[in-house]
């Protein structure tokens, strides 16, 4: 996957983010990310004063759209499932128990009520 220059950058800063956030034991990795990437590392900083760390937030919206994508594939197989059956009723397979062989591809259209 190749992330475009904004999304780099965002990347770079969130780790930047987080790498400060830890401690003493990550300050080496974070001037040594911020000497490879000085823009996106600048702008972590003038950003630090928000509540959730940019990469916790990311983080955070990969289950949830794991989560949507699951509900659409569940509804897409379900619409398909739906689809095909009722490609089978229209196509003449099941009509009055009776099947119209020559008619496959003919509709059923009701019939009009009698008046009496």
């Amino acid at each position: 996957m190749v992330l475009t220059d904004r999304q780099r950058s965002d990347l770079h800063a969130g780790i930047h983010e987080y790498l400060l956030s830890r401690g003493e034991k990550f300050a080496a990795a974070a001037a040594a990310l911020a000497l490879a990437d000085p823009d996106a590392c600048a702008k972590s900083e003038s950003s630090s004063s928000s509540t959730t760390p940019l990469l916790e937030k990311k983080w955070t919206a990969v289950p949830r759209l794991q989560r949507k994508v699951l509900e659409l594939e569940r509804a897409v197989s379900t619409n398909a499932s739906y689809h095909a059956h009722r490609s089978s009723i229209t196509s003449g397979t099941v009509s009055n128990g009776n099947s119209n062989e020559g008619d496959g591809n003919r509709r059923m259209i009701p019939r009009p009520p009698t008046f009496k």
